[in-house]
């Protein structure tokens, strides 16, 4: 806008001091040239008339060339003026006018998230907000950003975060929880705007460098985050172990019943509902057991999350039921698999760091690849080179999980590592969600992008949301239950009552999904799928009881 203030100005005054100059040099060519005299005013007005392109009046034609090239020369600038003008002032003031300035302020609103300095990173948490029925105000201290929220239909405002005039506008003494996005820009001296008023409301900070959380930590944040850190340990714990292999002689999965890892394609017409909604893929006999949902595994499907590209779930059916999953969720699907050694980390960064430092954590044997030689780096190499990942390992590893800077040379890792070892799992980092699609289609089985992992860790720190923690894996059990022979089967009322999942029944040998409404048999037993908890409170509930 300054700028533009500038630019007018400029232009302005360039175009008085031309008009006037050209009135003095037309009323002085024609005393000179033409022999007959002119006042100022009425030579003002041919200047003005020869500018605009309106006509000549009564002086039109001209005797001498002299003036004939002033009055050509009229011509040729005030044509010039006109076509600058259009673009650089005429559009834009076109463009204020049917384009509505992002508000000032917004209607009465309590218990909300302030969110300040809005990045791709919030994109997750406002989805999860929206769904939640939570309100939120962004504040946004750049216009043009401001106006793309607006537009987006975004509840913004617009004005410097800093000020207590924004702040409150922002109710901010109503609010629940700040969110301070600090990965792109500064907002220390927002902060301590804020601090400065002892709002009740939590104020969490999100930075990209952990170097930088102290400034913020001795201004009195409540929790300083680090979205790539969280990514790290996300992708790590999305290698280990779920599901814990049931007590030998029991249930065997592959014996009629499989584990298949589903994502939700993007045409599918689950995409973008609630993770509730995925509930409906159990009409074709198969049961959900979980989901992994933005880096963490869950086994309570929510209405307050929905599903994205960074979800997939864990079904568990017979052949024929999980080929009409397949076609529900429009994607092929892939076996569930344990975490399988050795595991190769690309990258060496606060990512492949923290990815390495969960695996180690969780016993696994891991090699670390970087450009660069470090504390923790086994095989100093470029990773898009074969060479690199046949140091490493890469033939005989059973995971690779690839945390690179930049996603490009990510696609590259993945088809390098895909070409080298076609049944090694790899499990990638991405910087954006738009790379998604291309990681997927060069080979990685399992994708996190940092903006959805962020947003996720940010609900989850301010609504307090519980997740279930990877040492207590989920356990296959195949069990009598004396207590419910004779009945009819009610999978979501033994839900209810011990959190146990019900997969099937096992009956002459024949294992059955889709049991809902089944009278269970005095010989049939039962397969469940349950934390060690659980299971115990299954037991005490149909088995000892």
């Amino acid at each position: 806008m300054v700028k533009l203030t500038r630019r007018l100005a400029v232009y302005v005054g360039s175009l008085i001091a031309l008009i006037a100059l050209y009135t003095l040099a037309y009323r002085w060519g024609m005393a000179v040239y033409e022999g007959e005299t002119r006042t100022w005013y009425q030579s003002l007005e041919i200047v003005v008339q020869s500018m605009t392109t309106t006509g000549y009046g009564q002086d039109a034609p001209w005797e001498t060339l002299e003036m004939t090239a002033l009055v050509l020369l009229v011509q040729v600038t005030g044509i010039a003026y006109i076509a600058v003008a259009i673009p650089q002032f005429v559009v834009p003031w076109l463009e204020t006018l049917v384009q509505p300035s992002p508000p000032g302020e917004i209607d009465r609103i309590e218990d909300h998230v302030v969110v300040v300095g809005y990045t791709a990173l919030c994109d997750t948490l406002v989805d999860e907000l929206e769904a939640d029925g939570t309100p939120y105000v962004i504040l946004e201290d750049d216009k043009d950003r401001a106006q793309r929220l607006h537009e987006d239909g975004l509840v913004v405002l617009h004005g410097e975060p800093a000020t207590d005039e924004v702040l409150d506008a922002a109710q901010l003494e109503d609010a629940t929880a700040v969110v301070v996005d600090a990965t792109e820009r500064e907002f220390v001296d927002t902060v301590l705007a804020i601090e400065d008023r002892g709002p009740a409301a939590d104020l969490f900070v999100l930075v990209t460098d952990p170097s930088r959380a102290r400034y913020f930590r001795y201004a009195g944040v409540d929790e300083v985050l680090s979205p790539k850190h969280r990514l790290g340990k996300a992708l790590g714990d999305r290698v280990r172990t779920i599901i814990a292999p049931a007590p030998e002689g029991e249930f065997t999965l592959g014996d009629d019943i499989d584990l298949t890892e589903f994502y939700v394609d993007s045409e599918s017409e689950l995409f973008g509902e609630t993770m509730a909604s995925t509930r409906e893929l159990e009409d074709t006999g198969a049961t959900v057991v979980g989901a992994w949902v933005r880096g963490d595994f869950v086994t309570e499907l929510s209405e307050q999350v929905h599903v994205d590209e960074n979800t997939s779930l864990l079904v568990a059916g017979t052949e024929s039921t999980l080929e009409a999953v397949a076609d529900r969720t429009g994607s092929t699907g892939s076996p569930y698999r344990t975490a399988e050694e050795p595991v190769v980390v690309v990258g060496a960064g606060l990512v492949g760091r923290t990815a390495a430092g969960t695996l180690e954590r969780a016993g696994l044997e891991t090699t670390v690849v970087d450009r660069e030689d470090g504390e923790i780096v086994d095989v100093v190499g470029d990773a898009t080179e074969e060479e690199t990942l046949l140091a490493a390992g890469i033939e005989d590893a059973g995971t690779v999980v690839i945390a690179l800077e930049r996603d490009e040379d990510a696609v590259l890792v993945t088809l390098t590592a895909n070409a080298l070892n076609a049944a090694v799992e790899i499990v990638v980092g991405a910087d954006t969600a738009d790379s998604l699609r291309a990681l997927r289609t060069a080979g990685a089985d399992h994708v996190l992008a940092l903006p959805n992992v962020a947003g996720r860790m940010i609900a989850l720190r301010a609504f307090e949301r519980e997740v279930m923690p990877l040492s207590e894996q989920l356990q296959l059990r195949q069990l009598v239950a004396p207590a419910l022979v004779g009945t009819e089967l009610e999978p979501a009322t033994i839900r209810e009552n011990t959190d146990c999942i019900v997969i099937g029944i096992e009956r002459d040998e024949e294992y059955r999904s889709n049991v809902a409404g089944t009278r269970l048999e005095r010989d049939d037993s039962l397969v469940i799928a349950g934390t060690d908890g659980q299971i115990d409170r299954f037991q005490e509930t149909y088995i000892d009881g």
